[in-house]
């Protein structure tokens, strides 16, 4: 079961998708812009804030290392 929608949609001649939950409360979006050289797909959380695939797979691992009890906390 998925939690998440994501509704594609064409805004200024790019395609993005909204994320949304299941309750239609808004999450944030997926663009694809230039990171670097490279043009990325990267999760918009705001207007200011975003994050691409591998920043996204350090936050979930060090996520993962905290749910495990692993991680002494300050």
């Amino acid at each position: 079961m998925s939690y998440l929608i994501f509704i594609a949609e064409i805004i200024d001649k790019k395609c993005q998708y909204k994320i949304i939950n299941k309750d239609r409360e808004h999450l944030g979006r997926i663009e694809k812009i230039r990171v670097g050289q490279w043009l990325s797909w990267c999760l918009f959380l705001s207007s200011d804030c975003y994050m691409s695939a591998s920043c996204i797979d350090e936050v979930r691992e060090k996520i993962k290392q905290l749910n495990s009890n692993k991680v002494k906390l300050l």
